[in-house]
């Protein structure tokens, strides 16, 4: 059980100190707490852009990892004031009440919803042959725990297995003693990151070459309700507003993460599933032309 003593608690109470110390940097400028990854650099870099544009530059610190509910429960109290996570049904659910702000804007471009599967090394030709649902059905697809896309595979009858362990590609060994077949994620994000840094602990794992998988799935910028956050809300709604018009937001994407070469989508089966949660309509009109679409021929 979480107490106010909790190493959680302790370690946020302590960055938040950390970060108001008194040195003249820290008094210039608000320090607002940030749930982040190391993938995610650039929407650290988007926030830093969106809050200068907004008339509220800050200073952004990172939030000591935890689960989704203990997420939840700090940004609902003020001690966590950004996540940068996709949309959920239990996200979206607190939103309309009011218990939870949300930015729409599209973090990943829309390509997070375009799933590369991670695959061993010994196995890449095991893909080769999945051409329909039918054919994906007979694998099992491991997830992260508590990751919605899980639901989204299970609602297609896709045997689903989520693991706790995937942070460093931990999900190698689940595939060597095949209790799952393949892991898929993001493929941009797989390119830009996640390859290369699992295959620093577990060298065996690699990109499969044959399969994509589509549904509607996107990283948006969330912010606390806690009446603390009011300012840094509606300056990341106005900073947003400007830097994706005025084309800043591409420009900071492009340079830190850049869209998947051709070559890596061409040739491959693509299996589009249903998102039972919601369809690309979530993403705003006004930033709907931050959406990419991969040629696939």
């Amino acid at each position: 059980m979480d107490t106010p003593f909790s190493p959680y608690r302790r370690n946020l109470l302590g960055l938040m100190a950390g970060a108001c110390l008194p040195t003249s940097h820290a008094a210039a400028l608000p320090v607002f707490v940030v749930q982040t990854e190391p993938s995610l650099a650039h929407c650290i870099a988007l926030l830093h852009a969106a809050l200068k544009a907004g008339g509220l530059p800050a200073d952004l610190v990172n939030a000591p990892h935890a689960s989704e509910q203990r997420n939840l429960h700090e940004i609902a109290a003020g001690r966590i004031h950004i996540n940068l996570l996709p949309a959920s049904p239990t996200r979206l659910q607190l939103v309309r009440e009011g218990r939870l702000r949300m930015i729409p804007v599209p973090l990943e471009r829309g390509l997070l919803g375009w799933r590369a599967p991670f695959v061993l090394q010994s196995r890449e030709d095991r893909l080769r042959h999945v051409r329909t649902l039918d054919d994906l059905r007979t694998l099992t697809i491991g997830q992260g725990a508590n990751w919605w896309d899980a639901n989204i595979y299970r609602t297609a009858g896709i045997t689903t297995r989520e693991v706790q362990s995937w942070r460093n590609g931990e999900f190698a060994e689940q595939m060597q003693t095949g209790v799952i077949d393949l892991f898929p994620m993001g493929l941009e994000e797989s390119l830009s990151y996640f390859l290369p840094h699992f295959r620093e602990h577990y060298p065996q794992l690699t990109l499969d070459r044959f399969l994509l998988l589509r549904y509607p799935w996107y990283r948006f910028v969330w912010v606390s309700p806690h009446p603390g956050a009011d300012a840094l809300y509606r300056a990341l709604q106005k900073g947003f507003d400007i830097i994706c018009e005025n084309g800043e937001f591409e420009s900071i994407w492009t340079r830190m993460r850049r869209p998947p070469p051709a070559d890596s989508w061409q040739g491959r089966t693509v299996i589009s599933l249903e998102n039972p949660f919601y369809s690309p309509d979530i993403v705003p009109r006004r930033y709907q032309h931050l959406l990419l679409h991969p040629r696939l021929s």
